[in-house]
């Protein structure tokens, strides 16, 4: 493992455990056992970190929709079903520690908005992966705001659904990329 995965796993492991108010560059220093200036060559900012942990987000979930993106043999709505395998596997333990990382980091964004960028260019082109999925526009469109509006609630742990009425509404929203 790399000095920056390193760092970016105890400052996760910070978060979770101490909570986002706690992550400091000192206190991800002695977590990763790594010296302070060996933190600051890989991030030389708690912004930068933060990037970097964003980052991490995206590339661990882009990874999983591709993975489910090249086992879908079926060519019209595959990007969005990709998208909701990535984003709505059973609910384990790798997803609900996912949640908390990206809650912690949604606090830790609101002192620096620009740290979204990121995130707000992936939407982006999400949204455009909808528009080349074969699938009306306004169909895809409905599925992804759906999507996003669950993942949100269980983010935020807003009236979470039970999990059957979850499992069914998942079913048919992928039902619903199957519609050409």
């Amino acid at each position: 493992m790399n000095s920056k995965d390193r760092i970016i796993q105890a400052a996760e492991r910070i978060v979770l455990r101490d909570g986002v108010a706690h992550l400091t560059l000192e206190a991800v220093a002695v977590e990763a056992g790594l010296s302070k200036g060996g933190v600051l060559y890989n991030f030389p900012t708690k912004d930068h970190l933060i990037r970097g942990m964003i980052q991490r987000l995206i590339s661990v979930y882009e990874s999983r929709m591709n993975r489910f993106y090249q086992q879908d043999p079926h060519p019209t709505g595959r990007r969005l079903r990709a998208y909701l395998n990535a984003s709505f596997p059973e609910p384990d333990e790798e997803y609900r520690r996912s949640l908390q990382v990206s809650a912690a980091l949604l606090a830790a964004v609101s002192t620096n908005p620009a740290l979204l960028e990121p995130v707000q260019q992936e939407f982006r082109k999400w949204q455009e992966w909808v528009r080349e999925d074969g699938l009306d526009l306004v169909t895809g469109a409905i599925v992804r705001l759906a999507a996003e509006g669950l993942w949100l609630a269980d983010l935020f742990g807003l009236a979470e659904l039970e999990p059957e009425l979850r499992r069914k509404v998942l079913e048919r929203l992928r039902e619903m990329t199957r519609q050409a």
